[in-house]
């Protein structure tokens, strides 16, 4: 699976997989593979952890290697959501296309819909807006899903 990517994105999954490599036996614990896949720009929900956990380490043993880690991640690029479509999403939401949505809005979608956020979550997450702002508080949604999209995947 890791030989079939472009040498450049292979080189890029590596250098974040030997990070956690600490022992240095080209293995890495299970309990760190959420945290792999998002650095590394998959975006799991929770309901698919159990899944791709099972991928990266189908004998049980705890750990997994390079390979398996490469078949995890990329089964979670299949379930992930683009950018594209999150701005087309947001634009759903903004009637008159001005480039922005309220952040009280965005607050309660966020706490009321699918994988809703618990109100200390929405609220480090929306300490982390302030940069995406416009001068009346509303959230720039291009700006902001920017900034949320993985580097490998803009």
């Amino acid at each position: 699976m890791a030989s079939d990517l472009p040498e450049a994105t292979r080189k890029y999954f590596r250098k974040r997989f030997d990070h956690f490599d600490r022992d240095g036996i080209q293995r890495v614990d299970t309990k760190f593979l959420p945290k792999l896949i998002r650095i590394c720009g998959g975006i799991p929900l929770e309901a698919d952890i159990d899944e791709l956990k099972m991928i990266a380490d189908p004998g049980g043993r705890g750990s997994f290697d390079f390979n398996d880690f490469c078949k995890s991640l990329m089964r979670s690029f299949q379930n992930s959501i683009f950018p594209e479509s999150v701005v087309e999403a947001f634009r759903d939401l903004d009637p008159e296309y001005k480039g922005f949505i309220p952040q009280y809005e965005l607050r309660y979608l966020l706490t009321t819909l699918g994988d809703a956020l618990s109100v200390e979550e929405i609220n480090e997450f929306t300490e982390e807006l302030k940069v995406n702002l416009d001068m009346e508080g509303n959230v720039v949604y291009s700006d902001l899903v920017f900034k949320m999209t993985p580097e490998i995947l803009r």
